[in-house]
């Protein structure tokens, strides 16, 4: 039982001063919300005592494939995301690892994968990389992943498949990438999102459209996270367009690169486009993000004095530490 008193004292046993440290604080609410990005990676989440969380793991995303003398590229694969709404924590230390979105391929290959993010031993996979296509090469399939790559403009190449899986109590999302189709202008597949798959070609003159991403309200607003990338076109066509708006889309007839995944979304870069004999890139993945949040009481600001009833002990609250008084 805990008594709020006037002046933002406070009142209760051990087990009622739940607090933590670890990334960007904010407060949404009766919500504490930990948010860390890619150049937080490596760091922790520490508890002071045992409580339950929400948690959003969201890997990198997948990066599209380029095209040479080929046809366009494949849209990257979203990286996989896992959720929990009530996952139990200890005071410990978790290590929270923030996966980068795959980089930009500039030589003959398929796509990059995007990198893994954890919360502890919580693992969402990174996205599959796009299908490349260079004439007479084998970088048509696309890559395995948290949501796999699309495939190349040849239909009968593989798609990627998605690996992930729920983790730890928690679920996990991920689909596969779409098909490419042959023809005048040789479309491509777009990249698997985590809330559907990727588009196949629509045509020989249209790209898939990279899959959907989710919508999670974790950070307070309601944001969308993992969307596919588009798949890209070659000639007077259509390039796909990327998942929920955080994908990147997919190069088009003009011969440009795809686009990059939103940062921080894990989203999938867009395939190359082709035109002529030029050479064009996919896009980079977007890089990850992990959120952690667990519901506070409102009056629990910095110069908050809480006094345990158990103990006998009194704590002041600064910058989101308790110190014994």
């Amino acid at each position: 039982m805990v008594d709020y008193l006037a002046g933002n004292r406070i009142r209760g046993t051990n087990s009622d001063r739940v607090i933590a440290t670890g990334g960007t604080v904010t407060v949404s609410g009766t919500k504490t919300i930990h948010s860390f990005l890619l150049a937080d990676t490596g760091t922790n989440f520490t508890p002071t005592s045992s409580f339950n969380v929400e948690y959003l793991v969201v890997a990198g995303g997948g990066a599209g494939g380029m095209t040479n003398t080929g046809t366009a590229g494949a849209g990257g694969g979203a990286g996989g995301l896992i959720v929990n709404t009530s996952h139990g924590v200890t005071a410990q230390s978790y290590t929270v690892t923030v996966g980068a979105g795959g980089a930009q391929t500039t030589s003959v290959a398929n796509g990059a994968n995007g990198v893994d993010s954890y919360f502890g031993s919580v693992r969402a996979f990174g996205g599959g990389g796009g299908a490349s296509d260079n004439t007479g090469s084998t970088y048509q399939n696309g890559q395995d992943g948290g949501s796999g790559g699309g495939a190349s403009y040849r239909g009968s190449e593989t798609v990627g498949a998605t690996t992930q899986t729920s983790n730890n109590a928690g679920t996990g999302y991920g689909n596969v990438g779409g098909n490419g189709i042959g023809g005048t202008n040789y479309a491509t597949g777009g990249g698997g999102g985590s809330g559907g798959i990727g588009g196949n070609a629509l045509s020989s003159a249209v790209g898939g459209a990279g899959g959907i991403g989710l919508s999670n309200d974790i950070s307070g607003t309601a944001t969308y996270y993992a969307g596919g990338g588009g798949g890209g076109t070659y000639g007077s066509a259509n390039a796909g367009t990327g998942g929920s708006s955080i994908g990147g889309d997919g190069g088009n007839n003009s011969g440009s690169n795809g686009g990059a995944g939103a940062t921080n979304t894990g989203s999938g870069g867009g395939g190359g486009g082709k035109f002529d004999v030029s050479t064009h890139y996919g896009g980079a993945g977007g890089s990850g993000i992990v959120i952690i949040s667990y519901t506070s009481p409102l009056n629990i600001v910095d110069g908050s004095i809480f006094y345990e009833t158990d103990t006998n002990k009194s704590y002041v609250l600064s910058s989101n530490v308790w110190s014994e008084l």
